[in-house]
């Protein structure tokens, strides 16, 4: 059971990094962390600030775009086109068709947001040109682009030499090639002496990044429980309604605590509390970030998913395949 599980995970982490809009969303968001800063360089004193939220939210609205496209074309194409009941009619079952659906998206997800995470930190690190005398680290600039050139010369020559998919050879190449450069970044200073591990790091910014990845765990579990049911447009307006709402619950319901604690806690059991996840509004205060903090959202979040997962089993087992 558990290799049937594994391939179907396999499969579905394929086919979502293959997708040329999941390599194309990626691009683009990357593209705008690299350039936050051009934005930001005109505000007063705000302007590493401005950079981080930019960068969070680009991550986190990024991942709700991929979560909901990659379950459409994973899960939703598949029903439609009559692959899922080849996979279903096996000894599989449809409980582990949507859990390996989902853990393969998760993945996949999981790839493209620890990328964005190190592009984010790497341009903390270079700073803001806010005025002519302002010291940036080229370096790491040059780093980048380098980073940037191997990862489309070494997808291209995957794509000719080897018949790779170009979406995915560019994914892989990326993450392997701004790893190294934060890798060999996170031992020098700005002045290329070396330091302590992540000592020249932004690493409350890292940590900020790392409380995404459960919340972008959760939107994918809500994006694969309702693409067993709805079309793409239909799920994208559900989890669009959900993340807003769990954006918002602990604002819409605090007003109930103080009427019943059973009113309070009906809406919080049905609905995740996205806030826990968010942590720009600590790196706005320069207040530290636990990391025992971060096992406790990592926990919250297994929960979520977890829970929405056998929702989407339960969604699934219900509808007829033709």
């Amino acid at each position: 059971m558990l290799g049937k599980l594994a391939a179907i995970t396999g499969n579905a982490f394929r086919e979502t990094v293959r997708q040329p809009v999941f390599c194309i969303l990626v691009g683009i968001a990357l593209a705008m962390i690299a350039l936050s800063p051009t934005f930001a360089m005109f505000t007063l004193f705000e302007d590493v600030k401005l950079v981080k939220e930019m960068g969070l939210s680009t991550i986190l609205l990024t991942g709700l775009l991929l979560a909901v496209l990659s379950a459409s074309n994973v899960v939703s194409e598949e029903v439609r086109g009559r692959t899922a009941l080849m996979v279903v009619a096996r000894p599989v079952g449809r409980g582990a068709f949507v859990l390996g659906k989902f853990l393969g998206i998760a993945l996949a997800q999981l790839a493209a947001a620890g990328l964005m995470s190190l592009v984010l930190v790497l341009t903390v690190r270079i700073g803001v040109p806010e005025a002519a005398y302002t010291k940036l680290d080229t370096p790491v600039i040059w780093a980048e682009l380098a980073a940037a050139f191997l990862t489309l010369a070494a997808a291209v020559a995957a794509n000719y030499f080897f018949d790779k998919p170009f979406p995915s050879a560019v994914l892989f190449a990326a993450i392997a090639f701004f790893s190294l450069v934060f890798l060999g970044f996170a031992f020098l200073d700005k002045d290329l002496k070396l330091v302590a591990f992540l000592e020249a790091m932004d690493t409350e910014t890292l940590k900020a990044c790392v409380a995404l990845f459960p919340m972008a765990a959760v939107l994918t579990a809500v994006a694969v429980a309702c693409a067993t049911r709805l079309t793409l447009v239909v799920s994208m307006v559900a989890c669009v309604l959900f993340f807003a709402l769990g954006t918002l619950s602990e604002y819409l319901f605090e007003q109930l605590a103080a009427t019943s604690r059973l009113l309070w806690a009906l809406p919080h059991t049905l609905l995740p509390n996205f806030q826990v996840f968010w942590m720009g509004d600590a790196l706005a205060a320069g207040s530290a970030i636990p990391w025992a903090y971060l096992w406790t959202v990592l926990g919250y979040g297994a929960l979520c998913s977890a829970a929405l997962v056998f929702l989407g089993m339960f969604l699934f087992e219900g509808r007829e395949i033709q």
